[in-house]
């Protein structure tokens, strides 16, 4: 029987927060391959949790992010939390998948649309009223989507 740890992953895009099994003797390999990424990051959640990111997720395109609470910068891309400080081989988280999903919020910029009002005059000419003037964005924050049993 190959022995396994549990680790909850978030994907911002879907916000769904899930654990999943990872195999113990792969060590950190099945990591990169659920993250999708080349360079891993290695942030601390508290002292007994670590999270794993892409290092190199801030990039141009960006269609979702995560902002975890306390840290300094957003975190793009899927986050795998698991137990351990990060020095030694991790293990199953400790917290619950409801307690660590507080800690984040799953961001994504959206655009809405700006209409003229009573036939306003822009840098163009007249914009006849109720056309559509531009484009306003806003950065909207979820938290995340808990999936249980999934481990």
């Amino acid at each position: 029987m190959v022995r396994a740890n549990t680790a909850y992953v978030l994907d911002p895009e879907t916000t769904i927060f899930k654990p999943v099994e990872l195999q113990v003797d792969l060590g950190i390999r099945p990591l990169y391959a659920i993250i999708g990424c080349r360079l891993l990051e290695v942030v601390r959640f508290d002292e007994r949790h670590t999270l794993f990111v892409d290092e190199e997720g801030l990039q141009d395109g960006l269609s979702a992010f995560t902002i975890f609470e306390g840290f300094p910068q957003p975190i793009a891309g899927k986050i795998v939390l698991v137990g351990g400080d990060g020095s030694t081989p991790y293990t199953s988280p400790l917290i619950s998948l409801e307690d660590a999903a507080k800690h984040f919020k799953c961001c994504r910029p959206v655009l809405d649309p700006v209409f003229a009002k009573a036939d306003e005059i822009s840098p163009g000419g007249i914009i006849i009223a109720g056309a559509l003037a531009g484009l306003q964005c806003r950065i909207e924050r979820r938290a995340p989507t808990l999936v249980e049993g999934e481990a």
